[in-house]
């Protein structure tokens, strides 16, 4: 029967080279938590842990007492949460499993109202309404950018809570030129690509509000998942292990 000692040590193996693998160094001799770390955010929040496995390996591997026996028993939990983070690391979420599905969203269309659209937007937490046609094609979102982008466009009609939201499409298109921006993916990019999407910066002012996904990441396909920065904020806690709250639709 395989000791507790020894499984965390295979474990480890395993760990090692995982994050060479997710460092892009395989053939490295050491574990290469830094370089892993710096390739995917994700890890970032495990540095730690991971660094403090790592020590643990190496007084199991290299004693310092006389006797040369193991210094000390890893016990039977510990391991158990050592594979628990490996298969968390080994196994990240997709864009299929963040954010909300097509059955879920809240969608506007242009004969809707944008006082009634606001108000059910500040009433449930929704900060972005897609607007889509016949096929379920994104052709537009109603979010609070659109509507100061209105407001400061030179030779608009004011808004006001009566206005149907087709008169104010030209500026919930998905190519309107305002400080929220939109990316479409497929379903199988891992966490790490659709962090990275919310973290670059295109212009000191711009950055990206909403990433859609569709069958194979074009915008000219239905939609079937909406995703937010609030929800790669909840899986990666969900990820991590930590507690998070209960998504509401959006």
């Amino acid at each position: 029967m395989t000791s507790p000692n020894d499984a965390f040590i295979g474990l480890f193996e395993r760990f090692s080279a995982t994050l060479n693998r997710l460092a892009d160094l395989p053939e490295s001799r050491k574990c290469e938590i830094d370089e892993a770390c710096r390739r995917h955010p994700r890890l970032e929040q495990h540095r730690r842990r991971l660094l403090y496995i790592r020590d643990l390996r190496h007084l199991l591997q290299h004693p310092q007492t006389r006797g040369g026996g193991a210094p000390f028993q890893i016990g039977p939990a510990f391991v158990e949460e050592t594979a628990e983070l490996l298969r968390r690391i080994e196994n990240p979420p997709t864009a299929m499993k963040l954010g909300v599905s097509r059955a879920q969203i809240r969608t506007a269309s242009p004969e809707e109202r944008i006082g009634d659209l606001a108000a059910e937007m500040k009433e449930k937490g929704y900060s972005h309404l897609p607007i889509l046609d016949e096929r379920d094609v994104v052709r537009g979102v109603f979010n609070e950018a659109a509507v100061f982008d209105s407001l400061w466009a030179p030779h608009e009609p004011i808004i006001e809570r009566s206005m149907r939201l087709g008169e104010i499409m030209a500026h919930c298109s998905l190519d309107a030129q305002h400080t929220e921006t939109f990316r479409f993916i497929d379903p199988r990019q891992p966490l790490d690509a659709v962090l990275a999407l919310f973290l670059a910066v295109a212009t000191p002012t711009t950055r990206v509000g909403v990433v859609f996904v569709t069958a194979s990441g074009k915008r000219s396909e239905p939609l079937q998942r909406l995703i937010t920065p609030w929800d790669v904020m909840v899986m990666s806690r969900d990820w991590s292990g930590q507690d998070s709250t209960e998504r509401r639709p959006a």
